[in-house]
């Protein structure tokens, strides 16, 4: 089966790596921040305060209306695309077990919670086959939760719905394979009164990608290129992580690794409300005081907290969504 890590590694990296070790690998999910659907030329997002880490996202939205009359939108906060057949057998990050709020959202508007409506649907090259999953029994989700237990325990009549339908792969009798890809969102309708402002909040746990950083990583080029273009890694945080990795080499006898966790937030979906972000703030946390950060930023990013980073931008229009990486020293013995 196919699988997904974004070539953040690629095979001859985890040849390194203990077979033990490369089974802990997890891949990243970008999710993002509240949208609307269609353009809307007459909300504008006064303020963005983004709090991210490897295992929490909280953001504040102050959303102006400019305009003279009331306007009412349905906004939404998409999670992240599930592909289940390219997921198959290959674990993604962190999530809860639970669908389809898999990521733990929560939501408040001006201090009050909100319970947005779910939708969860099934589908395979364009085509919504959401019915036709439900009707066979099928989970909509199979790579969060149980899902690949009620594959497995389909009956045989389930299976060849599914299979006729050209929904799954497989010998029918032992491991069958979801091809259709599960997309979940969050809506709620949101009232935006003529000259105010109101707050949005939201939080959840990001699926964090998880592999190991080893000493290839940073010799062999199309890694070395890949991290410098995904993650800007330079020179200078390129020399402090070989010193740590000559020093899990001195203490263990090995090569040494490193705990990497890569994260992703979704920011370009900004452009559906009316201009820049009037004012965007950014503070990143990379939770450990001796980790190390690396990520690309269009701004300063200044130490401001043992483990935190933070910038700030007046008119600002996302180029591109924001991806980081956290690099982690293993426990003592672990490896």
């Amino acid at each position: 089966m196919k699988t997904v890590l974004r070539a953040l590694f690629c095979a001859a990296a985890l040849a390194a790596v203990p077979a033990a070790l490369a089974d802990d690998s997890s891949a990243m999910i970008g999710a993002g921040g509240v949208v609307v659907l269609t353009k809307n030329n007459d909300v504008r997002m006064a303020s963005e305060d983004l709090y991210i880490s490897p295992n929490q996202v909280k953001v504040r939205y102050a959303f102006t209306n400019d305009s003279a009359h009331d306007v009412d939108v349905v906004v939404a906060f998409p999670l992240p695309d599930i592909d289940n057949y390219e997921l198959a057998e290959s674990p993604i990050g962190t999530t809860t077990d639970t669908t389809p709020n898999f990521v733990g959202f929560k939501l408040t508007v001006d201090g009050k919670p909100v319970t947005p409506v779910a939708e969860e649907r099934a589908v395979l090259n364009g085509r919504d086959v959401t019915d036709k999953v439900r009707a066979a029994g099928a989970p909509l989700n199979v790579v969060i939760g149980s899902g690949y237990d009620k594959m497995q325990k389909l009956s045989a009549g389930q299976r060849a719905m599914l299979k006729r339908a050209g929904l799954t792969e497989g010998d029918g009798s032992d491991q069958l394979y979801a091809k259709w890809t599960t997309t979940t969102k969050f809506w709620w309708k949101q009232h935006f009164p003529a000259g105010k402002t109101v707050i949005i909040e939201h939080s959840y746990q990001p699926v964090t990608g998880q592999t190991f950083f080893t000493r290839y990583s940073l010799t062999q080029k199309e890694q070395r290129d890949d991290y410098t273009k995904t993650f800007c890694l330079d020179s200078p945080t390129a020399a402090g992580i070989a010193k740590r990795l000559d020093a899990l080499k001195g203490a263990s006898g090995n090569d040494g690794l490193l705990n990497q966790f890569t994260t992703e937030f979704v920011i370009l979906t900004a452009k559906n409300w009316k201009g820049p972000i009037g004012r965007f703030h950014l503070t990143v946390d990379k939770l450990k005081q001796d980790s190390i950060l690396s990520m690309c930023w269009p701004g300063d990013l200044k130490k401001t907290a043992p483990t935190r980073f933070e910038s700030t931008l007046t008119d600002f229009m996302p180029k591109s969504d924001i991806q980081f990486m956290v690099l982690e020293m293993p426990p003592p013995g672990a490896y």
